[in-house]
């Protein structure tokens, strides 16, 4: 970044209120974000878990892939801060394995949207072959492919090794600090500009071509293959709504986030260089467009809620099925044996009737 800078060597920041304010604004993202994420995230789970219709659905594969995934990105930064500024608990070994496990969580999350975006975009304009996209069993194949995918990939980072002298932690060696840069230019090309490019032309195909499916759906839903099964429809679409609405955020909070990475690695246009004050802008900036990008990890529950009128209902069923009352075990054994008493007497009062009403009709006999 010094090579974008007017005045490099008069460059100060550790007492400008810009640095304090990204710091501040970092620290507070670092251990605040993974809270909500932890708890909306399960919730989100719980939520597809316990219906069975929403459970039913591909949609569903990806939308708890994506709970899993968005936790371990926030949790994992967390642990990784913490590794970096403790005195006790610092492991040269962890900042690697960390590393490694951040990148993975964070590929997995981000080709998840993707593969969202792809099968959204496949079932609008083949609409008759809706099938052979969306199933549980493909859902789950492709989502079993990038998992792999995702841990295979992010293992090139498993080789650099870590400077243990070093002032700073967790930095490597300095014969493998080239190596280490062109790893960096690989994860922002496979988390950043590639997948973000696909969601963008996948989102402007589906919405041109919107007008066309839907048509094309309602005279397949009209077919008598189709007509016992508007509920699951209902829900399927309803879980796209969704997703829908979950990679438009998606574009929302990474859009700035990429423009504000490529300026720190390809510089300002037209041969600009950054001033001291427009440098402390673009510090604040950056900051700003990096909590953008972590709320992409903690926000779907609020996302889901606004847009899913099924998710909600879902959410409703499941509170106030927890609020009703529970009778323990033993409760339920004392009422259950007072009705068989209760029951056992009328039967006995109503065979004792009986036989006196034999044994009258006999006497008269």
């Amino acid at each position: 970044m010094n090579r974008f800078l007017c005045e490099p060597n008069n460059l100060k920041l550790n007492s400008t209120a810009a640095y304090y304010f990204s710091q501040t604004l970092s620290n507070i993202s670092i251990h605040t974000l993974p809270i909500l994420a932890l708890a909306g995230n399960l919730l989100i789970i719980i939520v597809i878990l316990t219906n069975s219709q929403l459970n039913r659905s591909s949609f569903s594969v990806y939308i708890k892939t994506m709970a899993v995934s968005d936790t371990l990105v926030l949790v994992l930064k967390l642990i990784s801060f913490e590794n970096k500024t403790s005195q006790k608990f610092y492991s040269s070994s962890m900042c690697t394995i960390l590393v490694f496990l951040s990148e993975a969580s964070v590929l997995l999350s981000v080709w998840t949207i993707v593969l969202i975006t792809i099968e959204r975009t496949l079932v609008v304009l083949f609409p008759i072959h809706i099938k052979k996209f969306v199933s549980v069993y493909h859902a789950r194949i492709l989502i079993t492919l990038i998992t792999i995918i995702s841990f295979l990939f992010s293992t090139r980072v498993l080789f650099i090794p870590i400077d243990i002298s070093a002032v700073q932690k967790c930095q490597p060696m300095p014969e493998w600090q080239n190596y280490r840069q062109l790893n960096v230019t690989i994860t922002e090309f496979t988390y950043c500009y590639i997948p973000l490019s696909i969601v963008i032309i996948g989102n402007f195909i589906t919405l041109c071509a919107v007008k066309r499916a839907a048509s094309q759906r309602r005279q397949i839903l009209t077919n008598n293959t189709y007509s016992n099964k508007c509920q699951m429809d209902s829900n399927e679409n309803q879980l796209m709504l969704m997703l829908l609405v979950v990679t438009l955020m998606f574009m929302v909070y990474f859009l700035p986030f990429t423009i504000a990475n490529a300026l720190s690695r390809w510089g300002l246009p037209f041969g600009m260089c950054f001033t001291q004050r427009s440098f402390e802008i673009y510090l604040i900036i950056r900051t700003c467009c990096d909590l953008l990008k972590d709320l992409n990890f903690c926000t779907n529950f609020i996302i889901y809620c606004i847009s899913g009128r099924r998710f909600r209902l879902a959410l409703f069923s499941l509170i106030h099925r927890k609020r009703k009352p529970v009778f323990s075990s033993s409760n339920y054994l004392e009422s259950t044996k007072l009705r068989s008493e209760r029951l056992g007497r009328s039967n006995t009062q109503k065979i004792y009737h009986f036989a006196a009403k034999q044994t009258y009709e006999e006497s008269q006999f």
